[in-house]
């Protein structure tokens, strides 16, 4: 009698449908639940910007200058140029052919 006790414990233990098993299950749940609420929240603050995009003027405007580079009729566009240490031929000893010749003091 004892032995099928102890047969019938590690079975409601460690089986298929055991404590175990079921503490298992119930943290992959409560981990999918999180994931679906950070999904939800994203996808709440996607909507916004699509929203914001065919609603609001500023937003469209803003993207069109950052994104696409694009500027208003009558405005200049104005880009730096590449600083030449940062470029990938001067850490190679490349030739910079954008480079100014050195001036020469007379």
């Amino acid at each position: 009698m004892g032995l099928l006790l102890l047969g019938l414990a590690v079975q409601a233990i460690f089986g298929p449908t055991g404590h175990l098993k079921m503490e298992r299950l119930e943290e992959d749940i409560q981990s999918l639940v999180r994931e679906k609420e950070a999904l939800e929240s994203g996808n709440r603050k996607v909507m916004e910007e699509i929203e914001s995009l065919k609603t609001d003027p500023a937003t469209i405007e803003k993207i069109a200058r950052e994104e696409l580079g694009l500027v208003r009729e009558g405005e200049i566009k104005i880009v730096p140029k590449p600083d030449p240490q940062d470029s990938p031929g001067a850490a190679a000893g490349g030739d910079d052919s954008t480079a100014l010749p050195p001036q020469q003091t007379p």
